[in-house]
């Protein structure tokens, strides 16, 4: 699927957030397919936040004074760009057309909508890693970010321009570009991570109990998201697990490098309980593992790169026998 199969109403219910589940797979495919594909979209992006609404006043735009305003936009900054580079502008202005017409088609139901839910729906980018795949992507102030198997990254229109907050779900590794303006924020329902430029990764899964943030150089802080009171300072290589239920906070030594080292393509493992290894194959592989007859106190030392999945139980299987069963995304395990 490239630009010219993928229906630009699709992408225009993407950016507006009304897909379906499975509509929403089908651009998150599209986008892993080729970087140019994340750059498409995030130029769409750039010329709809041109025209977005004045979220202090809730003044929700005519469609044809929207559409208006981005072909504005599109033709000025073709006149400033070289013949070689209007091509891609103009493939922009074209879906730029459907995404004003479909949002305008939308108007009548926003203007019953809440403030608070045209706030949250309408100027929010959302990006999904698929369940099994890890996704790259570069914020508006250049900001590096990997997303893990299964997780959800999701800031709004106003970043880099009054805040750098961004809402996670699951595991991001971020590479923060300095900002003495703005620090950057990661929310993860129960736990703040304020920092101002520095490299870190977040595991938020929603089936998790803990939080566990591992700093990789710089320095973070962790504080409460209800009340902002501070849990914890990190250095590098320490890593922070916090309670969600209690938001007890303990601080350990780690190598910060291995904690990370999935946004390589790399899965390492380093003394890890067996519960944990297999947690985290189920989301590299994407499958759902069912484990029996297991002893808790085992640990793993091992490192995946491009092994199948069949690979690893059988590389597996050596280390300490056991018995599997493959059904299509499920996975039993049975220890001997």
């Amino acid at each position: 699927m490239n630009e010219q199969q993928i229906p630009y109403e699709l992408l225009a219910k993407y950016l507006s957030r009304q897909c379906t589940l499975s509509e929403r797979e089908k651009v998150n495919h599209w986008l892993n397919e080729d970087s140019e594909h994340r750059l498409l979209l995030n130029k769409l992006q750039q010329q709809w936040e041109g025209v977005r609404v004045n979220a202090s006043s809730y003044v929700i735009p005519d469609k044809v004074e929207v559409w208006g305003k981005i072909q504005d936009r599109i033709c000025h900054k073709v006149k400033q760009v070289p013949l070689y580079s209007r091509s891609l502008l103009i493939r922009i202005s074209g879906i730029a057309a459907a995404i004003a017409l479909i949002l305008g088609f939308s108007l009548s139901f926003l203007f019953n909508s809440q403030k608070d839910s045209w706030q949250a729906s309408q100027f929010e980018n959302v990006i999904m890693a698929p369940s099994g795949q890890k996704t790259q992507l570069v914020l508006p102030d250049g900001t590096l970010v990997w997303l893990n198997s299964g997780s959800r990254l999701s800031y709004n229109y106003q970043y880099s321009t009054h805040d750098r907050i961004v809402n996670l779900e699951g595991e991001a590794f971020f590479d923060v570009k300095k900002d003495t303006q703005y620090p950057f924020i990661v929310k993860t329902g129960t736990v703040d991570v304020k920092v101002h430029g520095t490299a870190f990764n977040v595991s938020a899964y929603t089936d998790e109990e803990a939080i566990k943030v591992a700093l990789l150089r710089g320095k973070v802080s962790l504080l409460s998201a209800e009340n902002q009171n501070l849990l914890t300072y990190l250095s590098p290589d320490q890593e922070a697990i916090v309670s969600k239920k209690s938001l007890s906070c303990r601080v350990e030594s780690c190598d910060a490098e291995i904690e990370a080292s999935w946004h390589h393509n790399l899965l390492k493992f380093d003394g890890d309980p067996v519960e944990e290894v297999w947690k985290k194959l189920g989301r590299w592989y994407g499958v759902d593992i069912t484990l029996s007859n297991v002893d808790v106190s085992k640990s793993y030392w091992f490192t995946i790169k491009t092994e199948s999945l069949t690979e690893l139980l059988e590389m597996i299987n050596k280390i300490s026998p056991i018995e599997y069963k493959l059904d299509g995304k499920e996975v039993t395990i049975r220890y001997k």
